[in-house]
């Protein structure tokens, strides 16, 4: 039975437009996406509250859940930008000048490239540090292993990434005769 003066109603009146204004600073990138993402929290929220579950705090509760769905959001953006291929790492820059717009569009390919050249694990690890924000206690669980052991993949996998994309087109491989057999 619901109460037509439950002060939670307030509550979740309010509660799209701080999920939308959640989502907006968090970086999403159109006003349509954050009102879809607010939307698709109040629905996990609603089939909870309509299993009778009781919520501490309605506003808690949903900038969890956002959180969660603004995570998947960031998954879904970076596995379409990697499939992108050349036309997701160049992006057309907005000022006037030349010269920076294929600076920034040459760094962005070198980026790419060079992150593709990684062996898969180095890439997902990465990927999973950096973009999807994974912490590094969280991948160490996942692995069994340490969280220094984590740390210390990730800057393996940095630095391989550091040298490949400085590496020049008549350079050796990189790691060839130089004693770094490392995986990570």
């Amino acid at each position: 039975m619901t109460l037509w003066n439950d002060p939670s109603d307030a509550d979740l009146g309010r509660l799209p437009e701080k999920l939308r204004r959640f989502f907006l600073s968090r970086g999403v990138r159109t006003e349509d996406d954050a009102r879809d993402l607010a939307q698709e929290t109040l629905l996990r929220v609603f089939q909870r509250m309509s299993r009778g579950e009781l919520l501490d705090s309605l506003e808690a509760y949903s900038l969890g859940v956002g959180k969660n769905v603004f995570l998947e959001y960031c998954r879904r953006v970076a596995k379409s930008s990697f499939h992108d291929g050349l036309s997701g790492a160049v992006q057309l820059a907005a000022d006037d000048d030349p010269l920076s717009n294929a600076l920034v569009s040459s760094r962005a390919l070198r980026f790419r490239r060079a992150l593709d050249l990684l062996p898969d694990r180095m890439k997902a690890l990465l990927v999973r540090r950096f973009v999807e924000e994974v912490p590094s206690r969280a991948i160490a669980r996942e692995e069994g292993i340490s969280t220094d052991a984590v740390d210390m993949r990730v800057y393996r996998a940095k630095r391989e990434l550091r040298k490949r994309m400085t590496k020049r087109p008549g350079d050796p491989a990189p790691g060839g005769g130089h004693g770094e057999g490392g995986t990570a």
